[in-house]
């Protein structure tokens, strides 16, 4: 039977007032016919239904005679001859506005049980394979606010989060458009009926099998019934509410601000600026950094140290593993690629306590400094200015992870070594010790008696924290103006608790 469709629809006049808000979205999705320096083939999905023959008519009114426009529908064969009927309501809809129909089916036999997600994958299948077949293909959905709306509530009721109350977005290469989600359907098949345009109603539609239907007819109303006029277009807003505001989460601009500088193998960025950002916001940070990281290729540091250090208040500084090491100065995070040298898997490593640092501590434009050691564990250093009464443990004139310092002592140059460092083995030997032994009697693991490190003025042992306390015992003096304060802190946090067991 062969459907007449009204004289004079085939022009598609009777919907220029909708033309402007068409124009609109094909230029803010850059798929302008008239503006986009390659050629353009629209494609639009047809089903027979009111909202799919609407948007057919709008493209075919739009694009005129100077641009393509081919017409696609997909036969599930899942209603035997009503399949059939629809694709020939569709034929003759071709027809009648004179654009070409390509209909796609499914490669293999229906299978015993099916649901409406595996007809809808095999649909988009489809959609896909014609996209592909030419970058200039675009393919538009006819999905109005109706069908947004019901997305939006499973998405919501599925527990998708954030992004699932964006419902359908056109997809990022913006070859797979949707011009529709604006209207309503009532609205759609009203001006259609005014046309006396025929169109298929599918009875799937109306099946309560299907949960999408099941929110259409139970969940909607209500909301209409509730929230009338307007709670439908505010739940609709909700797509473009939250696409504004992941986009903005996802614009460079906070990055880059966040991010004071990368290069080589040092990455600097301002911990205020990082500490304000939301916890999505500090994931795209990372994500900017490991990405840097390995266009730069190094190893990258265990994201869960990375992650964990920073969750810490105050961050957490040392050896992040895989050769990296992260310190704060003056409020910038420096994440630096040290490399795991030879010399420090035998505890060869020193670093010398710069004057300019002791300098600050002194005059208190620092607080604190800490500073990383290989192996995780980190030395905090600050200035006391005033007289605490302090057990012998926090004084360090026993052995302890702490000790304070005379200014006296701090006229030589101050060295902090690895236990394999020669002027510690020389040293140790002087004094006829056996590190070795030393170590033995206590539970240390073997990963930090390499690590563990030593204070040496001159030539001379001051301290090692568990291991020897200070060489020579801070005297408080009237007038002295202070004490530098050393502590020691293991990666795990726990030697000094266990190590005590034995002393």
């Amino acid at each position: 039977m062969t459907t007449r469709f009204p004289k004079g629809t085939e022009t598609g006049n009777f919907l220029s007032s909708y033309l402007p808000g068409l124009e609109a979205f094909l230029r803010d999705h850059t798929i302008h016919p008239d503006v986009t320096p390659t050629s353009l083939h629209f494609h639009t999905a047809v089903s027979g239904g009111a909202d799919s023959l609407f948007l057919a008519f709008l493209l075919h009114r739009f694009l005129g005679k100077r641009h393509r426009l081919t017409l696609l529908h997909f036969n599930h064969r899942t209603r035997g001859p009503e399949n059939d009927e629809d694709e020939r309501f569709l034929e003759d809809f071709s027809r009648h506005i004179g654009r070409p129909l390509r209909v796609g089916t499914l490669s293999n036999p229906l299978p015993a049980r099916f649901s409406e997600d595996f007809l809808r994958k095999r649909r988009y299948a489809f959609f896909e394979e014609v996209l592909a077949e030419d970058p200039g293909n675009i393919v538009c959905l006819a999905h109005h606010q109706d069908d947004q709306i019901e997305t939006i509530l499973m998405n919501l009721f599925r527990g998708t989060g954030p992004r699932g109350l964006l419902g359908m977005r056109n997809t990022a290469n913006r070859r797979l458009v949707r011009p529709l989600l604006d209207m309503r359907a009532d609205d759609i098949r009203d001006i259609l009926s005014r046309q006396a345009v025929p169109f298929r109603i599918d009875p799937s539609n109306l099946s309560p099998d299907y949960l999408r239907n099941r929110v259409r007819q139970e969940i909607v109303p209500a909301i209409r019934k509730i929230f009338p006029p307007e709670g439908e277009r505010h739940l609709a807003n909700l797509s473009a509410l939250f696409g504004t505001e992941l986009a903005d989460r996802e614009s460079g601009d906070w990055l880059l601000n966040t991010l004071l500088s990368s290069t080589g193998n040092r990455f600097v960025f301002s911990l205020p600026r990082y500490r304000m950002l939301t916890p999505y916001r500090q994931g795209l940070f990372w994500r900017l950094v490991l990405s840097r990281i390995h266009q730069a290729d190094l190893p990258l540091p265990e994201e869960r140290n990375l992650l964990r250090s920073f969750s810490s208040n105050p961050v957490f500084e040392g050896h992040l593993g895989r050769g990296w090491h992260l310190g704060i100065e003056f409020q910038e995070a420096h994440l630096v690629y040290m490399s795991d040298r030879p010399e420090e898997t035998r505890g060869n490593w020193s670093f010398i306590l710069d004057p300019d640092i002791l300098r600050d501590l002194r005059s208190g434009k620092r607080i604190r400094v800490v500073q990383s050691l290989p192996g995780g564990g980190r030395l905090e250093w600050s200035w006391s200015s005033h007289h605490e009464n302090l057990t012998p443990w926090e004084e360090g004139t026993r052995i302890s992870r702490s000790c304070r310092l005379s200014p006296a002592v701090l006229v030589t140059p101050l060295t902090v070594a690895g236990p394999g460092f020669p002027t510690v083995r020389a040293a140790l030997r002087r004094e006829g010790k056996s590190l070795g032994r030393i170590l033995s009697r206590r539970r240390f693991p073997g990963s930090f008696k390499k690590s563990l490190p030593f204070l040496i003025a001159g030539d001379s042992l001051l301290w090692a924290p568990h291991l020897f306390p200070l060489r020579f015992p801070d005297v408080p003096d009237r007038n002295e103006t202070g004490r530098l304060s050393v502590t020691y802190q293991d990666a795990k946090g726990d030697i000094w608790k266990r190590s005590s067991e034995n002393l």
